[in-house]
């Protein structure tokens, strides 16, 4: 966009209304008809402004540029929008296609109105070459300007609208890729933000211009076959509205004609052939009430017999983009199927119009609490943005909110929650707020301790149980769906692994001071600072983040440390054990290696693991083996046990050979209950024709216990032996697939 200014005589003098041109007598008829004078007066500014940028420009087809801008605001106005909307249609392409500046349109309509501008402006650049290859930086600036003024994507909408009505004068390459973009991006936000209208218009004229024949096939089908059933839909009709009206409800009822796009969808997708999916005829039924809306259901369903489990209610629960109606189906006229919907006036403008709605002048601030899903999903992006690591992430989110079916469950206090369709309890838990999600430790379903993996359906009673000890998990990124669930997650990550590489570099650095006879709390003021100013970094914290993650070495950071007290390493260090207990070394949480499985009471050696934080092996670990040596590197410690201060379960594996025989498997289980101890998991193979290994996993206390375990599984009459698998030196490597 340029910022120079236009040239002084091409500005015109709006003091003077004699010398502005007349609106469009279609755009003026319809704009009169709800605006004011004075906000007629500003459209009649805004249409000059945007004929004077575009006076010397045309269209593919040779019209006047000014048109397609008029065509855009005729849309809005249909769409009841209020006049700063409108005004911003008409100028939508003023920035971009002009030498007009931003700071000339602020002081004739506002900040709104040129922020609206600006942001359609911005969305203009975007050159989608397909939703894979879509760059990822400018569809991250498109959901920004959203989040900023919602505003911004009805007239994007209402701009891309209209360049499908007249996309034929496109070359064919360019019209295959605009339809396809429509289809893939715009048409999806046009339903998510409940304008059905635009998205049905929307994918019918892409779905043309894709399959031109498959159209005309389609279309001709739907007359011959509508022919057939006028009949029938009149009969139908009559009757609801006879039935309605001998009931004091004034309606009106309408037949409902599906787009060729769904019914292409359909035949595509769900295999259904056309003439099942053309068998259901479908009805709209609009009241002045909500109450004469349960009071018509109850009626339609005493002339025709429902089918069970088809009735939704979506007036007591809306959809997240404000839709709502009574949807219920039922068997009438010879088996003849029926869809009936019922609606009141408000709430049909908003399922045709959605998110739009709030800002008609029909509707004022009645309908706010029905589009507060929509708008929280928009607005939701900025805080989307701030958690994701870079565009492509944030892309891969909004992309995965776009195809929304919807569940919906209650909170325990009753609090209706809608979420994506496949939520489990994480899901919710982060949909309420993004710390409980994060210290989410279980959850009960209706009630009763469930998973946090379970998929969640309709009407189910949610409690979460949260612990302040409790770490996200990366585990839930395996099943989590909802983009805010997903981005909190990856954040919470992020920190986590900061967090533990900083402790993690915090006793890598203490443990080789300690070699020359020092702490870490000698160094202290301007001998800290000289010190760290010596090796590049800005704070403390940042060198012990950079240890922990193996960005740099302690031994030479330690050499830094002894030259600022002046002394030296000691070449023959024998440091003191650190001491592990209650899964903690020196308050920095630990986890035990799973090549190994250290128990309570085996030998063991600390690792600073970059990725994982403090890692526990056993002593005799093959990974640590070449560590250990007087001489140990600077990211293995000497490690001990201390005492828990509760009493905690650690897993391990056990190996165990015995006659292939029928119930074998059922007396070493048993050997397990009676020592009260939990099998984890277990794998078998055959050895041969008549041995077959057994490898479990198992919690215990401590060494004793397993040693006790393994004593009485080796009594057994037909195990021939039983030993515990450590992934040493001395021993084959034995492997499971417990852990890839």
């Amino acid at each position: 966009m340029s910022d120079r200014a236009i040239p002084n005589q091409v500005l015109l003098d709006f003091s003077d209304r004699k010398l502005l041109s007349p609106v469009p007598k279609n755009l003026y008829e319809s704009a009169k008809a709800y605006f004011s004078n004075r906000e007629l007066d500003l459209l009649q500014t805004a249409y000059n402004v945007a004929f004077e940028a575009h006076k010397d420009q045309f269209r593919k087809e040779g019209s006047a540029y000014i048109t397609h801008p008029v065509e855009v605001a005729s849309i809005l106005i249909e769409l009841n929008l209020d006049i700063e909307t409108v005004c911003a249609g008409l100028m939508h392409d003023v920035l971009e296609d002009s030498f007009i500046k931003k700071s000339y349109l602020e002081k004739l309509f506002g900040k709104d109105v040129v922020a609206i501008v600006d942001g359609v402006s911005n969305l203009n650049k975007l050159d989608f070459n397909s939703i894979e290859d879509r760059n990822a930086n400018n569809l991250q600036k498109m959901a920004l300007a959203m989040s900023k003024d919602i505003r911004v994507i009805i007239v994007k909408l209402c701009d891309r609208l209209h360049n499908m009505r007249t996309i034929e004068f496109l070359p064919r390459e360019k019209q295959i890729r605009k339809s396809i973009e429509t289809l893939e991006l715009y048409g999806p936000i046009a339903i998510r933000i409940g304008m059905q209208n635009i998205r049905v218009e929307l994918e019918d004229l892409a779905f043309r211009c894709i399959h031109p024949m498959r159209a005309r096939m389609l279309e001709s089908a739907v007359k011959q076959t509508v022919g057939g059933r006028k009949k029938i839909i009149s009969k139908l009709r009559k009757q609801f509205k006879y039935h309605l009206k001998n009931n004091d409800i004034n309606a009106t009822v309408k037949g409902r004609q599906k787009s060729l796009s769904s019914i292409y969808a359909k035949i595509k997708n769900k295999k259904k052939p056309f003439s099942e999916i053309l068998d259901v005829y479908a009805f709209r039924v609009i009241v002045n009430s909500v109450d004469d809306v349960y009071r018509a259901l109850g009626i339609i369903h005493n002339i025709h017999k429902p089918i069970g489990n088809r009735f939704k209610d979506y007036i007591a629960i809306p959809k997240t983009n404000g839709y709502q109606a009574l949807h219920t189906s039922l068997i009438a006229l010879d088996g003849v199927p029926i869809e009936v919907q019922i609606q009141t006036m408000s709430m049909e403008l908003i399922a045709q119009n959605g998110i739009a709605a709030h800002w008609s002048y029909k509707t004022k601030d009645a309908v706010n609490s029905d589009l507060i899903g929509a708008k929280k999903w928009i607005e939701g992006f900025s805080d989307l943005e701030k958690a994701s690591v870079d565009s492509h992430e944030f892309v891969e989110a909004i992309k995965t909110d776009l195809v929304y079916d919807e569940v919906y469950v209650f909170t325990p206090v009753g609090k209706i929650v809608n979420l994506k369709s496949g939520s489990t309890p994480i899901d919710f838990a982060y949909e309420l707020h993004t710390e409980l999600g994060n210290k989410a430790v279980a959850c009960k379903v209706n009630r009763k301790y469930a998973p946090l993996n379970i998929r969640l359906e309709n009407g189910q009673s949610i409690e979460i149980i949260a612990s302040d000890k409790q770490e996200v998990s990366p585990d839930w990124l395996n099943f989590v769906v909802t983009s805010k669930a997903r981005s909190s997650i990856r954040l919470a990550l992020r920190n986590q692994k900061i967090s533990q590489s900083r402790k993690a570099g915090k006793l890598m650095l203490e443990s080789e001071l300690k070699r020359g006879g020092v702490s870490l709390d000698e160094y202290r003021g301007s001998r800290m600072s000289r010190i760290l100013e010596m090796i590049g970094v800005k704070s403390l914290n940042e060198l012990l983040t950079d240890l922990g993650s193996g960005k740099k070495t302690g031994a030479l950071v330690a050499e830094r440390f002894f030259s600022g007290l002046k002394i030296r390493k000691n070449k023959n260090p024998k440091l003191k054990a650190m001491v592990l207990s209650d899964h903690q070394i020196e308050g920095v949480s630990v986890i035990y290696a799973k090549c190994c499985m250290p128990i309570h009471g085996d030998p063991i050696t600390a690792h600073s693991d970059t990725d994982r934080g403090i890692v526990i092996h056993h002593a005799r670990c093959r990974q640590v083996a070449p560590h250990r040596s007087h001489n140990i590197s600077s990211r293995y410690f000497p490690a001990m046990w201390g005492s828990d201060s509760k009493e905690l379960h650690y897993k391990g594996h056990v190996k165990i050979h015995a006659e292939d025989r029928p119930g074998i498997l059922a007396d070493i289980a048993s050997v397990f209950t009676k020592s009260n101890l939990n099998i984890v998991n277990i794998q078998s193979r055959d050895i041969d024709a008549m041995i077959i290994e057994f490898v479990v996993e198992v919690e215990v206390l401590n060494t004793d216990s397993l040693n006790k375990l393994m004593v009485k599984l080796r009594s057994l009459r037909y195990v021939t032996s039983c030993s515990r698998i450590v992934n040493d030196t001395k021993t084959k490597n034995e492997k499971t697939n417990f852990y890839k």
